[in-house]
């Protein structure tokens, strides 16, 4: 099993330089990290020069640390996903088998790692597979210090713990913190039945406030009122409210019709039940496992860790799909123990688990709606590898839905997977990304590049331009930097691109999309 998980590092290494930077969040992360890595200044994120406070800078950190030790290309920026991945299958192995039994934490590794939200997640220059990792460490930390004896295992438990969870909040802010306070509360009860000193607990706490108060105090010493409310009451507080309208339910509810209210609300209940469902895959065969019959302190704690997740973030109105994704590691440990309990028959009071009509009908549905994004005509002409989805999907969501299977299925299916995975990054990378990467980079880099209506923006392209980048809301405006400075223009305007003032360098269209790269009438095309 364990070259299994290898496998799925390795690919993971192959395929992240295999297709373009993608929008808004990995473009916007990569161009924070790249002007930090110019700027020199690693406590104030930066985006075009003005501060950034979408979230704290240990993702941008990870990435000028690779930058400067790669270069400044996808690799690199990528490449802190993909170890924290590895280090994430890695703890899930050695844990899960060390605490529920020989194999369970190798299933529970291979399930987690085949899951579409983690391949996907795992290429991707963003903070959700870093949260995750550290919440995991924080989590299993909690764990072993109930059940540690002595004092140098339950303070090396507490101190890792501490770190890990002080992590997290430099990662993403002070959720990870108040979840892991929420889960504590909790399992109070079981955790200190199990062994639990509060001394310990408070040692965590400690540290994870040591670990992430420095950049906080000093960034908020020198920004003062604007830091506050821009990431702690908007990026956090209204966030959750629905304060993010690009991603929040409430426009839709707000709309006042009857079809709004039922869709939105709709949305709201059930949005995490189809990432689960399709972003879980194939551990949504295992998913009775949060409401089994096994009833030990360590499988409720695990089980409560995956509801205290889905739950909190059901309640918020803004919805994102890796939102969910912590809860991840704890449904993989539970069908990894599910799995093997089964398989071994060695614990009386397991009921003999069979995969359910509804549980095998879920996964037979999510596999075919994977499979059929393989047959999307545009994408697999892009890239015909991307059929292998098709097949690896079925194939490796039967594999691991059916343990009995031949390891052979399940070697098939995970490297047909992986090809197929590879395809259709690469293939929707040339569909939706390419053609305007292209045109952005036609400009000579001593010229700016000015977008003007060209939503959602492709924060990236400030990445690829090298800084020579900027954005406009105004045509005169636009006009005058382009007269002023020779600067180019991208937009989707076609009434601007036909103005007497510029001219067409070049176009194109990306899904149904016009881009025109415009230049002014009396500079040179260099």
């Amino acid at each position: 099993m364990r070259w299994l998980l290898w496998l799925l590092v390795v690919f993971a290494l192959v395929d992240i330089r295999a297709f373009g930077l993608t929008d808004l969040d990995e473009g916007f992360y990569a161009s924070v990290a790249w002007e930090m890595r110019h700027s020199g200044d690693w406590r104030t994120p930066t985006f075009m020069g003005q501060p950034w406070f979408e979230k704290p800078p240990l993702i941008y950190w990870l990435m000028v640390l690779s930058m400067r030790w790669l270069g400044e290309h996808e690799f690199a920026l990528r490449l802190p996903s993909v170890l924290l991945y590895a280090l994430t299958l890695t703890l899930l192995s050695w844990w899960g088998n060390r605490r529920l039994g020989a194999g369970a934490g190798s299933w529970a590794a291979l399930l987690w790692g085949v899951a579409p939200l983690s391949l996907l997640l795992a290429r991707l220059a963003i903070t959700d597979m870093a949260l995750s990792f550290f919440l995991t460490l924080s989590l299993i930390a909690l764990w072993e210090v109930s059940q540690a004896q002595g004092t140098l295992r339950p303070l090396g438990w507490s101190l890792v713990g501490g770190v890990a969870l002080g992590l997290a909040v430099l990662t993403k802010g002070p959720l990870g913190l108040g979840l892991m306070a929420l889960l504590y509360l909790w399992n109070a009860s079981v955790l200190h039945g199990q062994g639990l000193r509060f001394r310990w607990v408070v040692l965590a706490l400690l540290t994870a406030v040591g670990t992430a108060l420095p950049w906080y105090v000093g960034v908020y010493l020198q920004h003062g009122a604007e830091f506050f409310n821009e990431f702690v009451v908007r990026q956090n507080l209204l966030r959750f409210a629905g304060g993010d309208t690009a991603h929040s339910v409430l426009p839709l509810i707000q709309r006042g019709d009857l079809g709004g209210i039922a869709a939105g609300v709709a949305v709201y209940l059930l949005f995490y039940v189809v990432v689960l469902w399709l972003g879980g895959l194939p551990m949504v065969a295992y998913l009775s496992v949060l409401w089994g019959r096994e009833d030990t302190p360590l499988l409720r704690y695990l089980r409560r860790w995956a509801w205290l997740v889905f739950g909190l973030f059901t309640l918020s109105f803004t919805k994102l799909p890796a939102y969910i994704f912590p809860m991840f590691s704890a449904l993989a440990l539970l069908a990894g123990h599910r799995i093997v309990a089964v398989r071994t028959m060695e614990t009386p009071a397991v009921v003999p688990y069979r995969v359910g009509v509804g549980n095998m009908l879920a996964v037979g549905v999510g596999a075919a709606v994977w499979a059929s994004l393989a047959l999307f005509a545009p994408l697999w002409q892009h890239a015909p590898w991307v059929v292998a989805m098709a097949w690896g999907v079925p194939l490796v969501a039967f594999a691991c839905a059916k343990p009995a299977a031949p390891p052979l299925a399940r070697w098939a299916g995970v490297l047909t997977l992986l090809i197929g995975w590879n395809g259709a990054l690469t293939g929707y990378d040339r569909i939706a990304l390419q053609p305007v990467r292209a045109l952005a980079l036609k400009p000579p880099p001593y010229r700016t590049l000015v977008l003007y209506r060209v939503n959602p923006g492709y924060p990236s392209l400030q990445f690829y331009r090298k800084g020579k980048y900027a954005t406009a809301s105004q045509p005169d405006s636009v006009l005058n930097q382009m007269q002023q400075t020779g600067a180019y223009c991208l937009t989707t305007d076609a009434a601007f691109a036909q103005r007497p003032e510029v001219f067409i360098v070049a176009q194109a269209t990306v899904m149904g999309r016009s881009f025109y790269l415009t230049a002014p009438k009396y500079a040179p095309i260099d």
